[in-house]
Formats: C-alpha cells, structure tokens, sequence
C-alpha cells in the first residue's frame, strides 16, 4: 500500500471514502501546487544568482513583488504565509483552521480572476469545505480531522504527486465500486484507448472528450503527442470537474493549453460549440443511462443529432455520444470511444443511428474487449473508432475478448495484449479468429448489426474425437460389464446353494 493510500486510511474508512476524496486529493493538490509554485521562484532566484533564496522564508509584503510574473508564468500565486507547510505547522494550534483554509482556497483562487488561467482555478477548491458536518458534529472536531490530514500528507515523501493522485483515484474508484467506476477508465483501458488514438492521428494539435470524468483519458492521450496540444473537455458532475482540473495540472498539462467546463450535460448545453472540429476525441461515458432524448423536441433539430433522423431511445443515452462525437469530429480525426455493448445490437432507433453512421463510412473499427475490466461491472465494454477520412468502405472488426491476465481481481490489458490490437487496428486485414475487414454493405445485409461476435468467428479448441474408435470402446466396456455380471452372478449362485 502506498504512503498516500495510508494516509487516505487514517483520515477515513472505506465506507466513508467516496464522500471524503475531495479532502485528501484536495489537500494533496495544495501541497503540490505550495512545493510547484516555490520551486519555480526559487529556480528563478537561483539563475539570477541568489544561492540561498528559500520563498518560504519570505514576509509577505516582499513577496509580493513576485505576484505578477508567477501568475503570468504559473497561473495562480500563494503568499508564504499562504503555502501548505506554513499553514500546516501551525495548523494543530490554529482554532480557526477552517476559515484559514477558505481564506487561501479562495485568495488562490481570486489570484486567476481575469487572466488566461480563469477558467482552469475558478472554483477549483469548492469540494474542500471544512465546514461540512461529514468531518465532524462541532467546529473543533472538523478542525483536528483536518489539522491531522495536513500534517499526515506533509509527512509522507511525495516523489512524483501525478503517481500520487493516480494512485488515489484508483483507491477510491476500487472502495466506491460501480459508483466509482461511473467516472474513472481503468489504466490499461485508457492507455489502449490513448494509443489508439495518437497511432491514428500522430499529428493531432486538440483533444476532446465530452464526458471526461477524472480526466484519464484526456491526460493518457497528451502525453502520448510528442508535441503540445489544447484539452478540451465537459464533465456534467462537478466534484469530476475539479478533480480532473487537479488531475490535468498535477500531470504537468499547463493552464494554458486547458479549456475544460462542468455542471452541464454535453449532450443538451455543449459548451465547446465554439471549438470544434476536434482532432482526437476520446470517452468513455457513464454506460446506458437515462437522458431527455424525444422529450426536447428541439434536440431532433440539433445539428449533431439530425443527420441520423432519430434520437437515440430515452433510456439510452449511449449513441446520443457517438453522434455528437461523429459531428465534431475533424475531418481527418478519430474518435475512439469504450461502449456498452448493447450499442452494436440493440434495435430501433439504434439500429437507424448505426445505419447512418456505416452507410457515411464513419464507424472504422469495432473492438470486443474481455469482460470483468471495469471498477463495479462485469460486463465486456467495446471500443468504436470513428474516422471521416477512410481508406476504404468497410469496418475493421477485432475480436480481443481473450487477450488479457487476471491481475488481483479484475482482467488487464498488458502491453503484449496492447501491441496486438494496435498492430491488428494498423495492419487492417484478416486473421483467423481474430480480425475481419467487412465491407459496408455486407453489414448493410445484417441490418447494420455491428457485433463482433457476428463477424469474426472464435477458435474452435475442442478436441477432435473419432467415434468410430470412441464406440468400439464403449463396446468394449459395455461387454466387459457383462461379463462381470455374469461372473458375479455365479459367484452370488454357488454361495447360496452352499447356504442352503
């Protein structure tokens, strides 16, 4: 278990967890962004000469000559009054704890107002309430919880606060269960996902994913350009948003190239009209769930959503995503997006969607993941690459249901399993019991089914049996029975004739 886990555990149970994380991540990210911050003006104190300058050991009024160039450079600025160790050492004796921690919350926060960095730290802090009456009945008690929690994450050696957060996030996902897994894509998951994307589209200069949760994805698929590029992005849950506002800053992704937004649904208020077409587009949305669908009669009219001529069903929301994702969509970009799936097959008016999109040439491969890979569910999702710019009218379908290894208990897409997919994905043709390029109209001829399970047919690893020789043996069995019983039959007459 990792020191941060441990002090996770020390602040709260596992039942409490999912409702605590904001606290500790929130608290994490303050020490990162107080040790971020003076070890850039200490760096650039260094470069000018002053070998011993410490910012920490700074008053505040001569601190503040540096205010406008960290924001300029940084985004944000803290005072060295307001920089987590200082406010840590005294925090065990500091009665008013609570409103310490609002004053630099919000000072941090007040010092993005009307600069590029605005959007990326408005807000940013308001899960961490020290006010709330989940820490503690009295205003004493809520203090000690969180004097402890500051002082045990100043304890720790934090090496790489990315690995960290991470880590975090995965302990959370993994105590909360389906509720968890609703915002977060496993690791291997979302790096096969980020591959994907960035083998397709090396070049790309923007990503998006309109449902991004804790922002993996978006992270995942950055860092695998070997260049720099905007993030963009809509979350409808707010904690999500903040947390993966956090995420994004503690993976080194800087607030200028962040353009993420949270509180809305993307599929009835997108904030990113402005923006698209988007290069790479990458999600995982919340599976089969709920959304207004036919009930907005103005949504019929969306100009994502019409091409196809109808809603996908109330209750489903999944392919409301993938028509948004195909309309904002770059004409030479790629959308890789993890389904349910039920998507391929269901009827209705997911059948005409499905229509639509292969009969345009946009769905270019389809990929049967193995079951039991997500946080709280079972079932084997699907991954749908999206492309406006094909070198054929067919679908790449890869049947990778098997290609994992149980790690603990859940199945993991290691590299090995990776490095086939993407090879299968670049290479685009068949191979046996593994991938099949179908052209467009053969699916047309299965009502635009897009199964994998129907295209490409599994092994057959049952071992031959020749029944010629299988039944001369059970003759051969069948006869020594027989003579068996007619031994014992014998035997039961001779003893009792003895008998008598």
């Amino acid at each position: 278990m990792s020191g941060i886990v441990q002090v996770a555990k020390q602040f709260h149970s596992d039942t409490e967890a999912w409702d605590l994380k904001s606290y500790v991540l929130g608290a994490l990210f303050y020490r990162f962004l107080s040790e971020d911050l003076a070890a850039f003006i200490n760096a650039e104190e260094l470069a000018a000469g002053a070998t011993d300058f410490d910012y920490a050991d700074l008053d505040d009024a001569t601190a503040e000559q540096a205010r406008l160039t960290t924001i300029d450079e940084k985004g944000y600025f803290l005072l060295p009054s307001q920089l987590y160790e200082t406010v840590q050492s005294g925090a065990a004796k500091d009665e008013n704890l609570n409103e310490t921690l609002v004053s630099v919350f919000k000072a941090l926060e007040a010092t993005a107002v009307g600069t590029a960095s605005e959007n990326v730290y408005k807000g940013l802090f308001s899960g961490f309430d020290p006010n709330a009456l989940v820490l503690g009945d009295t205003v004493d008690a809520r203090n000690k919880r969180l004097a402890g929690l500051l002082t045990a994450i100043a304890g720790y050696e934090m090496n790489n606060a990315a690995d960290d957060f991470d880590e975090l996030l995965r302990y959370y996902v993994t105590t909360a269960g389906k509720k968890g897994g609703d915002h977060f894509t496993p690791p291997t998951i979302a790096e096969l996902v980020a591959r994907l994307a960035t083998q397709a589209n090396p070049e790309a200069r923007s990503v998006y994913d309109p449902a991004f949760g804790s922002g993996s994805l978006l992270i995942q698929t950055r860092q695998r350009l070997a260049h720099e590029a905007t993030v963009s992005g809509q979350e409808l849950v707010r904690t999500n948003y903040n947390m993966a506002r956090m995420n994004l800053l503690v993976h080194g992704i800087e607030f200028g190239w962040i353009d993420l937004d949270g509180g809305a649904s993307t599929l009835t208020d997108p904030s990113h009209r402005d923006d698209e077409p988007f290069d790479i587009i990458v999600s995982n949305p919340k599976w089969s769930a709920k959304w207004v669908g036919k009930d907005d009669a103005v949504l019929i009219n969306d100009d994502r959503f019409a091409p196809a001529g109808v809603l996908a069903p109330k209750q489903y929301h999944d392919l409301a995503f993938t028509m948004h994702a195909a309309s904002w969509l770059a004409t030479d970009g790629v959308a890789v997006l993890v389904q349910f799936p039920g998507t391929l097959y269901r009827g209705a008016a997911e059948a005409k969607i499905r229509q639509y999109l292969v009969t345009n040439n946009f769905v270019d491969t389809v990929i049967q993941l193995p079951p039991d890979w997500g946080y709280g569910v079972t079932v084997a999702g699907v991954v749908v690459i999206l492309r406006k710019a094909k070198r054929d009218s067919a679908v790449l379908f890869v049947d990778a249901s098997k290609l994992c290894d149980r790690v603990g208990n859940k199945n993991e897409l290691l590299e090995q399993h990776q490095t086939a997919i993407l090879d299968a994905v670049a290479s685009r043709g068949d191979i046996e019991h593994f991938t099949r390029l179908v052209p467009n109209e053969d699916i047309a001829l299965q009502q635009f089914d897009l199964s994998v399970s129907r295209y490409v047919q599994p092994a057959d690893n049952r071992v031959a049996v020749d029944i010629r020789a299988l039944n001369a043996k059970i003759a051969g069995i069948v006869e020594r029975q027989n003579e068996l019983r007619t031994g014992i039959d014998a035997i039961v007459a001779d003893l009792e004739g003895a008998a008598s």
